[in-house]
């Protein structure tokens, strides 16, 4: 039997959303644990609210791989796994049972 070959991790890094806890702002990026990152606009500290998917390692450096992907229940979009409420229809998504 042939050794099976793993593809190659192509997002090392964990990308985080960060948000300024009073004006709401949100923003995408990789991080340093020992960096500060401000909000350019309003000068606010912002702070990490969520990792987003795929978590680091990963095959994808896309915010929504198809593998963190499923299908809305009413309009039959594509819609994230961490996602309750469908962008396009609003109906609400029914809660993953975690595998």
């Amino acid at each position: 039997m042939p050794p099976v070959e793993t593809p190659p991790v192509q997002n090392p890094e964990q990308t985080y959303r960060l948000r300024a806890p009073a004006s709401g702002r949100e923003a995408l990026a990789k991080i340093s644990p020992d960096a500060a990152y401000v909000d350019r606009e309003t000068g606010e500290e912002m702070r990490v609210a969520a990792a987003v998917l795929p978590l680091a390692p990963s095959e994808s450096a896309l915010p929504r791989a198809p593998e963190n992907l499923r299908t809305c229940l009413r309009c039959d979009q594509l819609i994230g796994l961490d996602v309750s409420d469908c962008p396009y229809c609003g109906l609400r998504q029914p809660a993953l049972d975690g595998s």
